[in-house]
Parts: structure tokens; C-alpha cells; sequence
């Protein structure tokens, strides 16, 4: 009797073995192939699947697995489509556009080290003058004037976020967006299925766009309970454009916690840009890229002539447009972080809410400090996600001890986003410093190198430093050793963050 017991316990479970090892041989097999150019992931990965075969299968198809090879690929031609467009309606449009905005190509600035090297990491993203940038500060600053710029719109309203949240925000910006529709204006909505979870299941983009003609919704990609791997690569981008002339975009979601009510105080700041210029109609066209996605329509459907108005002077601020993700310009932000690193003279400032990037980019910033620039990272010291903020602690000490200066903003959790570069030019949109920034979400950034936009980023970013308080190196080394543990133990996960 127990020779058949023990026989049968052999029969049941040595197949489930063998398909266990084998799902594990062949996740780990696809690993290698789908991660040449992430050496420090693929390392990770293999480490979780071979430790544990049957949950690091799992947890590499919730969190690892992504559709770089099949979303970016229709990114990418839908971009194509617009280089060899065969609709004589559609060429008409885009040669049009084309000559309108060679008009505005910088090329009379002043020869720099980090202008060289951004035109030769973004020659097909070229510089423009005349535009004029205004930074607005937390939703308070934002969304009256976001909403201002809805109620005045005549021909299209165009907006993308992250987040857009079911709350008072939510629904006084969708208000005024659907009594425009319903007046004639044609508006056109992007939300990310992951960030914009609730809002999707609660029904608020349905209540909205059924039964309200000219007024679309659509999610860029779909979320499938069944297929973690749908949500890796998100559209993080914060976009609004009204009219094809006036555009807002930084790092502020749709969402009531950006605002001060009378009764409430906001749990987040944030910074916030309005733009008018010639690199709106730049913007006009990452936009209308996603919704070919969102759409699932052809790009003759989705370009249409009033949304490219002639482009017009409206200020002294020369911007470059960086649309990063796959089929757009892959690892385009990560690049012009690296860009700073490698060019900054005098200063480097790092402002964002989470900093876990990759050893490269540390090395990079290090190299910096040593050589003389004043380097600093810019932290909030409450932050949202605790694992993010030991992550970044980890990296304290080393920081520290190369003269980097590390400063944690107290108050509300703070999520602007801004890196300003000898004074003289940065980098504003919706990238964090990490590695899902670098590498897997789609982002929206500016790279301005002239004009008042600048000097208003500087007091700016001296205003939070104000608030903040600095992390010395004997503070980071004065760690107990249950806070290093957990530190290091975050930051074995840096690849994923």
C-alpha cells in the first residue's frame, strides 16, 4: 500500500514538474532574446525564474513581459505612413506643415556643447524659435487656465493624460468639454488604461462620450485582466491642445489631489507649462500619432487641415519637441538626461519624484561632481510609493560622497518634473528619473534653451530647495543596518521600477 501511495504521488506531480521547468526554460529563453540591450533586467529576470520557477514565470508575465516588438511596431508606421503618405489630400497637408515649420528652425543659436549633441541625438526633432513658455505651478495655477483655454476653443480640443481621475476636476473639465462639443467643437480624449483605472470602471468616460456628438474617448491601449503584460508600456503623457495653437503639458494629471479646495488641501504639487508657438503644431502631430493608435484609424483619417493653423512668433523660448517610447524615439528622454550629464560645465539640477535610474546614468552624474559641476537631486521627502523612496536612498551615500548634493522637499508629495542645465536650458515634461521613463513609458518633454521660461525654472527650482532639507553624508551613512537591508533590498529592483 505505500509503494502504490508513494508511485502515485510520483505520477501526479513529476509531469507537473516537467511543465513547470519546461514554461520556466522557455520564459527564460525569451528573456535573452527580448532583453539584449537591458543586460541588468535580463540578469534580474533570470534570477527570479530560476529561483523561484513556477512565481517567476508568473511575475515576469505580469511585470516583464511587454509589447515593444508589436505596439511599437504600429507606432512606427503610423509614422511611416506620414513619410510616404499616398493620399494627395494628406501630402498637401503635411508639405504644408513641413514649410510652415522650416520657418521657425533654429539655426542661428549660438554654437554649445549640449546643442551639438541634442542635434545629433534628435535630428529629426530640430529645435524651434519664436515660442513663448509659461510655467504654472500646482493644479491651482493650471486648471483655471486649462479651462479658460476649453471654454474659448473653436475648432478642436485635444487632451491626453496619465490620470485623469471621477472627482470635482475631472468632471468640471469634462463638463466644459462636452458643452463645447455639443457648440460644434470636434475634442478628442487619450487616457492610459492603467493610470486611469477608476475612472474606467467607474463609467466616467462613458457618461461623457456616449450620446455627445463630436466628443471621442478612447484608451491608447486596452487594459486585459487576463494579459498583465498589456499594461507595461503606458502612455504617461500629460498633453493639452486647444485649437492647434495653445498647449499644456508638464507633469500634472486630471485629478482633484493637484488642487487646494477651500475645505481641502492638495496631497501633490506639481508644475505645468502653457506653450504658444510653432512647436505646438510639433506637439499636434505626437498627439494625433496616439489617437491612430487609440483609433485604430489611418493617419488621412486623423490629420485634418484645422488642426494645423499657421504657426506664429509668440515669444523668445527656442523648444525641442522629445516624444519618447517605442516607435516614436526610443529611450529618447533617457538620452537627453545623459546629454546633460555628459555636457553640463557649471551646474546640474535634478528635480523629480522618483529617482532609481539605472548604474549607468549614477556613474554619469558622479563623473559630473568630480569634475567640478554642481550637481543636485531634488527629492520629495514624503514620497507615495515608500519602495521607490528606499530605492533612492540606497544611492545617498555613493551621491553624497562625490560631492552630489542630495535635498529632500519637505511638505505634500511633491512630482514636478524639471532638470535645468548650467542655467541655461532644460528639460521639462512628464519623465521621472527611472528606468520605466527611460525605457518603457511613453513620455512627453521639452528641451528649451532660450528665453525667460528659463530664468522662471531657476527661481523656481530655488524656491523648492528653499523648502527642502539637505542630506549630508553623515546622514546617509548613519544608517541602522535593518534600514540598509531594506534600502539594498528596494534597489535590487531598480530594473522594474
Amino acid at each position: 500500500m505505500e509503494i502504490f501511495r508513494h508511485d502515485s504521488g510520483i505520477t501526479v506531480y513529476l509531469p507537473c514538474l516537467i511543465i513547470l521547468y519546461i514554461c520556466s526554460f522557455v520564459t527564460m529563453i525569451h528573456i535573452l532574446l527580448n532583453m539584449r540591450d537591458e543586460t541588468e533586467r535580463a540578469k534580474l529576470w533570470l534570477l527570479f525564474v530560476l529561483s523561484f520557477p513556477g512565481l517567476g514565470v508568473l511575475l515576469y508575465l505580469c511585470c516583464g513581459l511587454n509589447r515593444r516588438d508589436t505596439l511599437g511596431h504600429r507606432v512606427k508606421r503610423i509614422g511611416g505612413q506620414m513619410e510616404t503618405a499616398q493620399d494627395p489630400a494628406l501630402q498637401q497637408l503635411l508639405s504644408k506643415r513641413n514649410l510652415d515649420i522650416s520657418q521657425f528652425h533654429a539655426k542661428d543659436i549660438p554654437s554649445a556643447p549640449y546643442l551639438a549633441m541634442l542635434d545629433r541625438q534628435f535630428p529629426a526633432q530640430p529645435p524651434l524659435k519664436g515660442n513663448k513658455a509659461e510655467l504654472l505651478c500646482d493644479g491651482n495655477g493650471a486648471y483655471p487656465a486649462m479651462l479658460q483655454a476649453i471654454n474659448q476653443a473653436k475648432t478642436s480640443i485635444h487632451m491626453q493624460s496619465f490620470i485623469i481621475a471621477d472627482d470635482k476636476i475631472g468632471h468640471i473639465l469634462f463638463n466644459a468639454m462636452k458643452k463645447r462639443a455639443k457648440e460644434g467643437v470636434q475634442v478628442k480624449v487619450i487616457y492610459d488604461s492603467f493610470g486611469s483605472f477608476g475612472a474606467m470602471t467607474s463609467h466616467f468616460f462613458r457618461k461623457y462620450s456616449n450620446k455627445t456628438p463630436n466628443m471621442q474617448i478612447r484608451a491608447f491601449s486596452r487594459t486585459v485582466f487576463l494579459a498583465p503584460w498589456l499594461n507595461q508600456l503606458r502612455n504617461h503623457r500629460k498633453l493639452l491642445i486647444v485649437d492647434g495653437k495653445t498647449a499644456f503639458l508638464g507633469g500634472l494629471n486630471i485629478s482633484a489631489d493637484n488642487f487646494r479646495f477651500k475645505k481641502k488641501k492638495a496631497a501633490i504639487h506639481d508644475l505645468h507649462c502653457r506653450l504658444t508657438g510653432p512647436s505646438v503644431n510639433e506637439l499636434q502631430c505626437v498627439f494625433l500619432r496616439d489617437w491612430c493608435i487609440a483609433r485604430r484609424c489611418s493617419v488621412t483619417d486623423a490629420f485634418q487641415p484645422e488642426h494645423f493653423p499657421v504657426p506664429e512668433v509668440a515669444g523668445n523660448n527656442t523648444v525641442r519637441v522629445i516624444a519618447s517610447g517605442h516607435g516614436y524615439d526610443f529611450q529618447g528622454s533617457e538620452r537627453c538626461f545623459y546629454t546633460a550629464a555628459a555636457t553640463a560645465q557649471k551646474s546640474l539640477w535634478i528635480c523629480t519624484p522618483y529617482f532609481v535610474p539605472d548604474s549607468d546614468f549614477v556613474t554619469a552624474i558622479r563623473l559630473a561632481a568630480r569634475r567640478g559641476v554642481d550637481v543636485r537631486i531634488l527629492l520629495p521627502k514624503n514620497n507615495n510609493h515608500w519602495f521607490m523612496r528606499m530605492a533612492s536612498q540606497n544611492l545617498y551615500e555613493p551621491l553624497c560622497q562625490d560631492g552630489i548634493r542630495i535635498l529632500e522637499r519637505k511638505g505634500i508629495f511633491s512630482h514636478a518634473k524639471v532638470m535645468l542645465v548650467d542655467g541655461t536650458w532644460c528639460m521639462f515634461g512628464s519623465s521621472n528619473c527611472d528606468v520605466r521613463s527611460f525605457r518603457l513609458n511613453y513620455e512627453l518633454d521639452l528641451a528649451i534653451t532660450e528665453g525667460n521660461f528659463i530664468n522662471q525654472i531657476h527661481l523656481q527650482l530655488l524656491q523648492e530647495m528653499n523648502q527642502a532639507e539637505e542630506i549630508l553624508l553623515a546622514d546617509a551613512a548613519a544608517q541602522g543596518t535593518l534600514h540598509r537591508l531594506a534600502q539594498s533590498f528596494c534597489a535590487l529592483f531598480t530594473p522594474l521600477l
